[in-house]
């Protein structure tokens, strides 16, 4: 669909309707896990397992209380934001100037993940989290009727309670399972915008564009060790294996509070995903631990192909002390390098972590790439 606007000396198309987002969107995002290519089925070893895998809660050898200051973000947005500003100031044939401004980022995508604050109590077995407002946003440059910018952007506040228990089915072997009960507010926009609308309002997520809901939700988990004295491979790399079942009711977000829009309608459903991993361990050196995982992720989703699926990574990590300890991590999130490293000191915790993410269709793949610090105080 497209308006027309008559403007002095020239005649604009500002473009209508509904984005197709090509991506994998995920509600949650751990810096650490991200640094190993958001391969965390099988480690879940922190409080980010109530988003994992909340089986993972059942194996925590102590409690930790956190409070996180997070945020991840494309440089590339700085510099669009900046030219939006410069080809509107009034100076010049401005609609001109922002239609060449989308031409030139054709075949683009740009994302942000806004400064989220949140905070988690985890504890052997169980664990709380409560995270206000994460603010997810992508933007990407085509040519349809004119130059055009499609945005798709998440804005959720969430509340969760997960819990995990070993039971006793093997004689050697540890199996654990975990739930984590969840309740997601969702505000999500979806729009294409085009030169016209850019140079009159650069403010682009609008009230009345936002579709909102509310929806309550499960995860199931299952975390299996085999025994180590099983063969030679078992102890040298102790093996772990994890599945995680994401939404499992999946009816969508059909409670309308209408805290953003008045006339908002429901935003689409999660969609229910399986999530597969391993990890393997190998053996301590002195200070020294490392481990190697691989996740196949989000089975089910309407985007998912076998390449969106795949996650690997490595982690290795060093502790001095409880209160000094640190790690570097790599891997592969969706076929893309990522890079990530942890620094402890005291309560202070801080994580940078580097990866791309999967923005194009099957057939025409394109990559994404984001820039994650976590600053957090780790009790």
């Amino acid at each position: 669909v497209a308006t027309l606007f008559l403007i002095p000396g020239k005649t604009v198309f500002a473009e209508v309707g509904e984005v197709h987002d090509f991506r994998i969107h995920q509600h949650f995002l751990s810096p650490r896990a991200m640094g190993m290519g958001n391969a965390f089925t099988a480690v879940a070893d922190d409080y980010a397992a109530a988003f994992y895998n909340p089986a993972g809660l059942a194996r925590l050898s102590e409690g930790e209380m956190n409070f996180e200051l997070r945020g991840a973000l494309d440089p590339d947005i700085i510099k669009f934001v900046s030219d939006v500003q410069k080809a509107s100031d009034g100076q010049g044939n401005d609609v001109q100037e922002m239609q060449d401004l989308l031409s030139n980022n054709y075949g683009k995508h740009y994302g942000m993940r806004a400064p989220t604050l949140a905070w988690y109590w985890a504890r052997p077995r169980w664990e709380i989290a409560i995270i206000p407002v994460d603010l997810s946003l992508d933007l990407e440059f085509h040519q349809n009727v004119g130059p055009a910018m499609s945005l798709v952007a998440y804005q959720d506040t969430t509340i969760a309670y997960a819990r995990g228990w070993d039971v006793k089915w093997f004689e050697k072997d540890r199996m654990s399972l975990g739930v984590t009960l969840k309740t997601i507010y969702r505000g999500y926009f979806n729009k294409n915008v085009a030169a016209v609308d850019l140079v009159f309002d650069q403010k682009i997520l609008r009230a009345e564009d936002a579709s909102e809901g509310m929806t309550v939700d499960a995860d199931f988990g299952m975390l299996y060790t085999p025994d180590p004295t099983h063969s030679r491979f078992s102890r040298a790399f102790r093996p772990s294996f994890g599945a995680t079942v994401r939404s499992v009711a999946d009816y969508g977000f059909g409670t309308n509070f209408h805290v953003i829009n008045k006339e908002s309608g429901k935003p689409p459903r999660d969609q229910r995903r399986l999530d597969l991993g391993s990890l393997f361990e190998l053996p301590d050196l002195w200070i020294f631990k490392s481990r190697f995982a691989f996740d196949v992720r989000d089975i089910g989703h309407e985007n998912w192909t076998f390449k969106k699926g795949s996650h690997a990574g490595f982690e290795f990590l060093w502790k001095v002390a409880s209160w000094w300890q640190g790690g570097w991590r790599a891997g592969l999130n969706q076929g893309y390098l990522t890079l990530g490293f942890t620094g402890v000191f005291g309560i202070f915790q801080l994580d940078l972590t580097t990866y791309s993410e999967e923005v194009g269709p099957s057939d025409r793949p394109q990559s994404s790439r984001r820039y994650m610090a976590k600053a957090s105080l780790d009790f």
